[in-house]
């Protein structure tokens, strides 16, 4: 058999398998090279992730961390700014409380005006006094009317007139409170007025009267209240009384007899707020011991 074309048999330098490159020996197979193609595909990741993607993660964190610590403060100064404004709507309310609360308390001008004020008030119970008396005296006998002058001198006015006796200031009990009589948080806070006082009236003028002092305008504690019917003579009946006789008759005059008078006696506290002044005199600040000052 001949061969033909360019052929040859059993030439050494025909190889039938493929050519691969070789690698430190090794051929680089195509498996083998898409392993290698994967694994420096995997490392050049990994260098991108390390070098570019990981800092510029951590960055973000950074920030974001940054974000949420600045919404934290933002909430916290809302927070610190709602208790503000709470704490001074409640500074606002007590300051009212206490202008309200003060309000009730006397002051120097209301003082000043105090005696006329009260004695205003027990003036005002004699409105109608001289009808009261002319209708009393229509019911008495000829001879009481014809001598009622010298009769209410000895036996007492037929229709009592209220007056005011006596209005004294005690400043040896005036001054600021320290002896816990309203308790002792009022202590070194307030001041009092103290006035003796003394009025005359009937039953119904005395009752007026008191809950009169009691509507005026300064906050006023009355003390040691006392009532005393007639003269308070001892042993002595509370009103004369007044009889006629006819005959062997001794009549009662019922509708002509001199009303009760009551004499009432009270110690009367005016209570006033201290000054600025008065309160730094009433609670000095203590001064600092020698051992607390600092060396010089």
């Amino acid at each position: 058999m001949t061969a033909g074309g360019d052929f040859v048999p059993n030439d050494p330098s025909f190889d039938t398998g493929p050519d691969y490159p070789v690698v430190f020996g090794i051929p680089l197979t195509p498996t083998l090279s898409g392993v290698l193609i994967a694994l420096v595909g995997l490392l050049g990741g990994g260098f991108i992730l390390l070098n570019l993607v990981q800092p510029e993660w951590q960055k973000n964190q950074d920030l974001e961390a940054k974000v949420r610590d600045k919404e934290a403060q933002v909430q916290q100064q809302q927070a610190i700014a709602k208790q503000i404004d709470d704490a001074k709507k409640e500074l606002d309310t007590a300051k009212k409380q206490r202008e309200e609360v003060l309000s009730l308390f006397a002051k120097e001008p209301n003082l000043n005006t105090l005696l006329l004020d009260i004695n205003r008030q027990i003036d005002a119970r004699n409105a109608g006094l001289a009808k009261a008396r002319q209708a009393k005296l229509a019911a008495c006998p000829a001879w009481v009317r014809n001598n009622v002058d010298a009769i209410e001198k000895s036996v007492g006015d037929l229709v009592v007139k209220s007056q005011l006796t006596k209005f004294t200031p005690d400043p040896k009990l005036s001054g600021v409170i320290t002896d816990g009589s309203f308790g002792p948080l009022v202590n070194n806070k307030l001041k009092r007025e103290v006035t003796a006082v003394s009025f005359e009236g009937n039953f119904a003028q005395t009752q007026s009267i008191l809950r009169s002092i009691e509507r005026l305008q300064p906050l006023l504690v009355l003390r040691n209240v006392e009532f005393v019917v007639g003269d308070g003579t001892p042993g002595r009946a509370v009103t004369n009384r007044l009889y006629e006789v006819q005959g062997n008759t001794v009549r009662f005059l019922s509708n002509c007899q001199p009303e009760p008078k009551i004499t009432t006696t009270f110690q009367m506290e005016a209570l006033l707020p201290l000054t600025p002044e008065e309160t730094a005199k009433a609670n000095p600040q203590a001064s600092p011991s020698p051992a607390a000052q600092p060396p010089k």
